[in-house]
């Protein structure tokens, strides 16, 4: 019956509300630089506040805004059935990422549209999709009189522009949120669609914009090639001290660490399982083939290895607006992908010193506006609440649960983990293969995300 109640409600009450929240172009403080004046995001908070309370009236929903932050949504909802003392924990958010154009005909950012097993439109599945879902999950339990833990859950606005409020308004709750079992994260990736996929590292983040200034102004590239340095092509030259641009591979020591042998066996086993899978889902062109086809090197390069990426420039025109010009500086926007367990201020040191010192012909070289955030892996060990998300996953989807990493950032986990120290961090998400997170054609797989609320029910019910 809970499968059948969890579809119904899914189909009648949440999907409808989530595609009212898809039309809303919620776009991040970063994206949105009127953010406060146009209210969208606070529009995301309250939409959802008025729908939880229609669904469940009992529940508590505060729409918080202090000191010009972010607007965030904190919900309580009471035991229900027995009289229990724990609690569960849920954390969303509610901001998204821009347009990134072009969509497929018929498909576009504030338009949802479903197509099959899919629900299309920007923030569907990253990550809006988790007030419905966690509604769902407790909603469907409330019907069938299955009882629950007490629920808190705290949805934000601003995780795709790094979370700065978050831990401001964290430490304002964290009274009110207690010590709960858990803290289940619902904006993750899983591998496929046919098993419960348990994230269990996350790399961490070191971003920062390297500019290279040679001139007061561009000249002529006919009459000074050969005569004046090129800032572009220092600009290239200082990168490569730090990143092979053919392997990939980032040669400062400070950025590396030993991988756990046991994310190593559980690695090779997700391997395993999803062999080229692993680098299928990238649309790669024609003829382009991935750094390497061994599906365990690939996810330990991409969940272990520190890598670097060119996220921006400034100082370059676009090709029609190319003249013969060597240009008077240029900026590069490097975004660093760093594995957990690292001295990230070891590892700040070591690219500043790369970066900046003994730098050809003498130009002028800054590297600022960085932006930092740690990795994080979980205890080797499991608790007992991952030991319940493994029994139930293995009854809702027939097959054996994966734990894997997340090549992504998600720079809060540590500050959970620090405030709640007894607390269990699961987590857990829908970004599989073609949902297209921050790209175009966004989607959310409708029966994957039922089949994952049926797993957060029986959770729910056994704790």
């Amino acid at each position: 019956m809970l499968k059948q109640t969890i579809q119904a409600f899914w189909e009648n009450e949440a999907q409808p509300a989530l595609m009212d929240f898809v039309r809303l172009p919620a776009k991040s403080t970063a994206f949105d630089a009127q953010w406060r004046e146009n209210g969208y995001l606070r529009q995301a908070c309250d939409q959802a506040a008025t729908w939880i309370k229609k669904i469940i009236p009992c529940a508590h929903c505060e729409v918080l805004e202090i000191d010009g932050k972010a607007p965030c949504l904190f919900v309580e909802i009471e035991a229900f059935g027995l009289g229990s003392e724990k609690s569960a924990a849920f954390y969303g958010h509610l901001d998204k990422q821009p347009e990134n154009y072009p969509w497929r005909e018929g498909l576009g950012p504030w338009t949802p549209v479903v197509e099959g097993d899919y629900l299309y439109g920007r923030g569907a599945s990253d990550d809006g999709y988790s007030v419905y879902a966690m509604i769902t999950a407790i909603e469907s339990l409330r019907r069938l009189n299955i009882k629950h833990p007490r629920i808190v859950a705290i949805f934000e606005t601003q995780e795709e522009s790094g979370s700065d409020d978050l831990p401001f308004y964290l430490e304002k709750l964290k009274s009110r949120i207690g010590q709960p079992e858990c803290f289940i994260i619902l904006d993750n990736l899983c591998g496929d669609y046919e098993r419960l996929w348990l994230n269990t590292s996350l790399r961490g983040t070191l971003t920062g914009t390297l500019t290279v200034k040679a001139l007061s102004y561009g000249v002529h590239s006919g009459t000074y090639s050969g005569i004046v340095p090129d800032p572009v092509s220092i600009a290239q030259a200082l990168v490569a001290r730090i990143h092979d641009p053919m392997s990939g591979i980032v040669s400062l020591n400070a950025l590396h660490t030993d991988i756990p042998p046991l994310r190593v066996k559980q690695l090779k086993e997700v391997g395993d399982v999803l062999g080229s899978e692993v680098w299928k889902a990238a649309p790669l062109l024609p003829g382009v083939k991935p750094k390497s086809e061994t599906p365990h090197e690939c996810l330990l390069n991409s969940i272990w290895e520190p890598t670097l990426t060119i996220i921006g420039i400034d100082g370059i025109p676009s090709v029609q607006n190319a003249g013969s010009v060597i240009q008077g500086e240029v900026a590069l926007r490097l975004s660093m992908r760093t594995p957990p367990g690292i001295d990230m201020e070891k590892a700040q040191k070591a690219v500043r010193e790369a970066l900046t010192e003994n730098i050809p012909y003498g130009c002028s070289v800054t590297w600022d506006d960085i932006e930092c955030h740690e990795g994080w892996c979980a205890p080797p060990q499991g608790g007992k609440v991952e030991a319940l998300f493994n029994e139930a996953a293995n009854e809702v989807f027939g097959t054996q649960t994966l734990a894997s990493g997340q090549g992504a950032s998600i720079g809060f986990v540590p500050d959970f983990e620090a405030m709640f120290p007894q607390t269990e961090i699961i987590l857990i998400g829908v970004l599989g293969p073609q949902s297209n997170a921050h790209s175009p054609n966004e989607s959310l797989n409708i029966r994957y995300t039922q089949q994952l609320i049926n797993t957060v029910s029986l959770v729910l019910s056994r704790i």
